[in-house]
């Protein structure tokens, strides 16, 4: 079984890799630091400019990953309180530690949940996935391990990158968040070729940071179920299904918004949710305004579904912290509510993600991605080739080199390593910035489509 004495570690890591403990008996006041490490960060001030589902959005009212995530957070955070009210009542909290405290964990991880996410979101993801699978040219000299993290390029290991290594103290602890941060944040405890990562074709954890994790793991009692297969820290559940919530019921909101979907039919799903709550009152006399009647029924939604994350996580107790439990809080196969979230993910499926301005942007992603990925790479290999002082490359490369930046791959880097340089740098990058650049490459004569 796991221990909260552990899964509630405040160590951080420093410097040469080892970790720190927190101060005793701040141990809240080091999820604050968390929180205000990411809310001031770089990599969580750009979700502004990244996709959640609609792309460049002309209507400021829709949500980017920015919104998304406070909104995430601010849900995550009263579930991960009502939690660790009840873990309290039970004496299931080691001393010193409270329900808000629990709850500040779980805010913070929720900021952090999609802080690795690459321009044009998911599509993006698939993009620069489908690049390597075309181009195993720039896989050479890797082993299989390394060439399916590039393959299989996933957001999730992106982020956990992000969070222990670019951002803050660059390749020296990144933002050293505390451990029970990081292991919330967690949402795939595995690597890309572990068995689990092969049967889900996902991935939390790159190479270049399985020693990190596999350090996480050991400070957090989690239960090593394979071989770089660990079980999920209990609060991952809690933010996921924050997440959940506010994406299954939110992406509906900002369809009705643009006119996707009617209000009726958004209404009516979330009064099921309501209706399962006993809080039919909220809604039978409420405003004329379709907009402030669709804010109250949302709200009301959200805490219904709360209320049932909560009745789930203490029915499954057990089951959680053995690492036995093999469903999400909000399962549609069995929870309550589980069948409404389906209906929400189907109806934005079927009416939402198919829509023509979204399917041309996406659509654009790929041919924007694929160019700028070749250019760099062409760029970072013409580096290594010459040394890696590159006095006597192209200009085109050292176009390449220039906009690396901090990026530009060291003399010694390993080719996995050196193509990791550049991932990061184009999954760094907000939707504009990835379009602007397109047109500066287009305009030098350096952009190349995948047709080319």
């Amino acid at each position: 079984m796991m221990r909260w004495a552990d899964l509630l570690s405040t160590a951080r890591l420093d410097h040469e890799g080892g970790w720190v403990e927190g101060a005793t008996g701040a141990d809240r006041h080091q999820w604050h630091r968390d929180h205000d490490r990411l809310i001031f960060s770089g990599a969580f001030r750009r979700l502004a400019v990244k996709t959640q589902v609609h792309p460049l959005s002309d209507n400021d009212h829709v949500h980017t990953r920015l919104s998304h995530s406070l909104e995430v957070a601010s849900v995550g955070r009263s579930l991960g309180t009502r939690i660790g009210g009840w873990l309290e009542s039970q004496g299931e909290l080691p001393g010193g530690f409270s329900n808000s405290g629990l709850g500040s964990v779980v805010q913070a991880a929720c900021l952090a949940h999609d802080i690795g996410n690459p321009p044009f979101g998911h599509a993006g993801e698939r993009a620069i996935r489908a690049y390597f699978d075309r181009h195993p040219e720039w896989l050479a000299g890797m082993s299989a391990s390394e060439r399916a993290d590039l393959t299989g390029f996933e957001g999730n290991a992106q982020g956990f990158r992000v969070l222990t290594r670019l951002e803050r103290h660059w390749f020296d602890g990144g933002m050293r968040l505390c451990a029970s941060t990081l292991g919330s944040f967690v949402k795939y405890p595995f690597t890309a070729e572990s068995v689990e990562g092969q049967r889900r074709s996902k991935h939390g954890v790159n190479q270049a940071e399985l020693p990190i994790m596999r350090d996480l793991a050991a400070r957090l009692g989690l239960i090593e179920q394979a071989p770089d297969v660990w079980a999920r820290h209990p609060l991952v559940y809690v933010v996921e299904a924050a997440d959940d919530i506010c994406y299954a019921l939110i992406d509906l909101e900002d369809a009705v918004e643009l006119g996707h979907l009617g209000y009726d039919e958004v209404a009516d799903l979330m009064k099921d949710l309501v209706d399962r709550g006993a809080r039919r009152e909220l809604y039978e006399d409420l405003l004329e305004d379709n907009d402030a009647k669709l804010e109250l029924l949302r709200s009301a939604a959200i805490d219904a579904l709360v209320h049932e994350a909560e009745d789930r996580f203490i029915r499954y107790y057990p089951e959680l912290m053995a690492g036995e439990f093999g469903e999400e809080l909000l399962d549609w196969r069995s929870a309550s509510a589980g069948e409404v979230i389906a209906r929400a993910k189907r109806l934005a499926r079927e009416r939402v993600y198919v829509d023509h301005a979204k399917q041309s942007y996406e659509g654009q992603s790929a041919t924007l991605l694929h160019g700028v990925l070749t250019h760099l790479l062409e760029g970072s290999n013409a580096l290594a080739r010459s040394g890696g002082d590159g006095t006597d490359i192209g200009a085109k490369a050292r176009d390449a080199v220039a906009r690396l930046g901090k990026f530009r791959p060291r003399p010694n880097d390993t080719p996995y390593e050196r193509v990791l340089r550049v991932t990061d740098y184009v999954s760094a990058m907000t939707d504009r910035f990835l379009m602007r650049l397109v047109d500066e490459l287009r305009h030098l004569g350096y952009f190349t489509t995948p047709a080319d």
